[in-house]
């Protein structure tokens, strides 16, 4: 692959994650979010069936796996309680989020940029979420996404110390287990409602757990061994942008003026933030997938 494919590749991802949060967002009129999240882990499990079990992956995979089902959870609880727009918005925030967290739980030296691009950042998701309401604008979804935001900073982080153990595939591959399991553990009482869900959302499931999860997976890792990764993170920045269009495509949602300009200060923050990685070893570019 040239490096110019890589980059379209990207790019691509990013219109692929874009359109995962309108997509969980309509299916969740259908279907529970924990039996949503049962099927998908179950399917992007069985993707990565062809994976070796590699024992150097087991507990890195299970740490993953706990920090990417935090993250799916939070975010798919949030999407059902607020706009995609929104909650794409503030999922971006893990970029921010990521060397305040490698300061505080690896002790690493943060760049003043990275504290410059917090406080736009914060600026931002208070005008993305608090408009012209004040702090009764605030609703329950957009804190569940700000905890998504956290646990992908975790899952990046974490992702960065342990990239190295085992390959990029029976890390990948096996982080799905665990969050199949603790799905359907949440899922079992609702099983039932298993046979009341409409085929077209099942057909949602399986386009958010092969293309979005598994096929996604194995592109970015074909991509960014030709694009250099702060390339790729910049490329990334361009998410939550096609999730708002896709929002507003799919579901008719708009943003207000005040939503549209708290955006853009998110991705300006991401920018500011990615531009140049703070000192010393940088973490993993992946995240779990939208």
């Amino acid at each position: 692959m040239s490096p110019t494919l890589g980059v379209v590749t990207l790019v691509l991802i990013t219109v692929v994650w874009g359109s995962t949060f309108a997509i969980v967002k309509d299916a969740l009129d259908t279907i529970p979010v924990s039996l949503l999240l049962a099927v998908r882990f179950s399917l992007a499990a069985a993707c990565f069936s062809f994976v070796r079990f590699d024992r150097r992956a087991l507990w890195p995979s299970l740490w993953l796996g706990l920090l990417a089902f935090a993250g799916f959870a939070s975010q798919t609880i949030g999407l059902s309680l607020t706009s995609a727009s929104n909650a794409a918005f503030i999922t971006g925030l893990a970029v921010v989020l990521t060397p305040m967290v490698a300061a505080v739980a690896w002790r690493r030296s943060v760049a003043p940029r990275a504290y410059l691009a917090a406080l736009v950042a914060t600026a931002g998701l208070g005008l993305l979420t608090l408009g012209e309401g004040g702090l009764a604008a605030v609703n329950a979804g957009d804190v569940w996404v700000l905890v998504t935001a956290l646990a992908y900073a975790l899952y990046i982080v974490y992702l960065g110390e342990v990239a190295g153990r085992a390959s990029v595939f029976s890390l990948a591959g096996m982080q799905h287990l665990p969050m199949a399991l603790l799905a359907w553990a949440w899922a079992w009482p609702e099983r039932g409602a298993l046979v009341d869900v409409p085929l077209a959302t099942y057909g949602a499931i399986a386009y958010l757990a092969v293309v979005a999860t598994a096929l996604v997976a194995v592109l970015q890792v074909a991509a960014q061994r030709v694009v250099a990764a702060p390339l790729a993170a910049l490329v990334f920045v361009l998410e939550p942008v096609f999730a708002a269009a896709f929002a507003a495509w799919w579901l008719g949602e708009r943003l207000p003026p005040s939503g549209w300009l708290g955006g853009g200060l998110v991705l300006l923050a991401m920018l500011v933030s990615e531009l140049r990685r703070w000192p010393g070893r940088r973490p993993h570019g992946r995240r779990p997938d939208g």
